[in-house]
């Protein structure tokens, strides 16, 4: 199909309501960090009908694997008898198999596993982008179609965004990993049929900005109103992130619904001095025992970038909204602080950095009637939606204002 066609067919199946985007780019293939680091296994066991090639060797197992970290290789045990067979392993389900288990979870695609330098194993799991995001959806949002929706547009954005263009899992030898430094993955065990519907009605939509995937930061709940970036990290540049602004975002209060999350929108902590010197590290000996708590500045959106610890010996200024959620194991910077019997009282509001869309946002909108794009307008100004991983049919995205853009409200909420 030659370009205008396509684009005269995407532009008919938008006009007349439908939900699936075509996709006629290659495919996209992404490479998951399951385990890495310090924290990495010495031992693995995959099950299941696979094939693999090693640095040292070829071959084919019929159920069971053991992969162990020995002295400077890999011991391979797949039939009672060990075997050294090199630094690294690639491991893929065998010719019309089911996908393979690691450790008793199963994963779409391809396993890879290397000996790392500290003598632990570093397991990648190599697999196309959207079955990728099968596992990535329901662990990132709540259940709601037009939330699972937002949130496959936002997961596949910054997954593309952290591969191609940010690269901080480069040196690690792989693209994105599956925690909450980047986005929870779960793989097949955590699909549900609802989020692969999103999934595949979403297939290859992503945000752009100039040609480009955006930054589509996200987070728990905004406690009301987001942050601008340069605001929740200082020394970005602003410019750089135009279509992060500030917004109210008031569907934040969804998260009193939600069983266990209601915290999330308001909350209130006590610190103990005990517990913030010790948090304070190196500076904990010249500040002594803490005996005041003071804001210094707060950015524009009223969150907290700089506090003073006071003690007995000395004090100490905390710089950066990182720095100060650290500091006062606080859920966000959002907060008022008064002197209690114990401490200090925190009264808060948000959970997270603040920054771009806010998950329980999104959802109380989804639930009060938005779709799907007006969200994704709310939360991220002057950016396009645009198929084909950035690479085909795009259309602006502009905010709509107070009224929703559906009739029906779905129900329900995580369990």
């Amino acid at each position: 199909m030659g370009v205008l066609s396509r684009a005269l067919a995407l532009a008919l199946a938008v006009s007349s309501g439908a939900a699936l985007w075509a996709d006629t780019s290659p495919p996209q293939v992404i490479r998951v960090g399951l385990s890495y680091g310090e924290g990495a296994p010495q031992t693995v066991v995959i099950t299941g009908s696979a094939v693999f090639r090693a640095e040292r060797s070829i071959g084919a197992v019929g159920k069971r694997m053991t992969i162990t970290a020995g002295r400077g290789v890999l011991a391979f045990d797949g039939s009672g008898e060990v075997k050294s067979i090199g630094r690294w392993i690639e491991v893929s389900p065998g010719q019309g198999a089911a996908p393979l288990q690691l450790d008793g979870a199963v994963y779409r695609g391809d396993l890879r596993i290397a000996l790392q330098d500290n003598g632990r194993l570093r397991v990648v799991n190599t697999l196309g982008l959207e079955d990728y995001l099968r596992g990535v959806v329901p662990n990132e949002m709540f259940p709601d179609d037009e939330a699972y929706r937002v949130q496959a547009v936002i997961a596949r954005t910054y997954a593309m965004y952290v591969r191609d263009l940010e690269k901080k899992h480069h040196p690690d030898g792989f693209d994105i990993c599956s925690t909450g430094h980047c986005q929870v993955y779960r793989g097949l065990d955590s699909e549900t049929p609802m989020s692969d519907e999103a999934v595949a009605a979403t297939n290859g939509l992503v945000l752009t900005r100039g040609g480009s995937v955006i930054f589509s930061a996200y987070h728990t709940n905004a406690g009301g109103q987001t942050v601008e970036v340069d605001e929740a990290w200082p020394g970005s540049i602003r410019e750089a992130f135009l279509y992060l602004p500030r917004v109210e975002s008031p569907y934040d209060v969804e998260a009193q619904r939600i069983p266990g999350f209601e915290w999330c929108y308001e909350w209130r902590r006590t610190v103990r001095p005990e517990a913030l010197k010790a948090r304070l590290g190196a500076e904990a000996d010249r500040v002594g025992e803490v005996r005041d708590l003071r804001v210094l500045r707060r950015n524009r959106a009223g969150r907290v970038t700089s506090l003073r610890v006071v003690g007995k010996r000395g004090s100490v200024e905390i710089v950066g909204s990182p720095s100060v959620r650290a500091a006062l194991d606080a859920p966000s910077t959002r907060f008022e602080i008064t002197r209690s019997a114990n401490g200090f009282a925190l009264h808060g509001w948000g959970y997270g950095d603040g920054v771009g869309l806010s998950q329980h946002g999104a959802l109380g909108m989804a639930r009060a009637g938005y779709d799907h794009e007006s969200i994704l307008a709310h939360y991220y100004r002057g950016v396009k939606l645009t198929a084909d991983y950035g690479m085909g049919y795009t259309r602006a995205l502009r905010a709509t204002g107070s009224k929703p853009r559906r009739a029906t409200v779905p129900g329900g909420g995580r369990s």
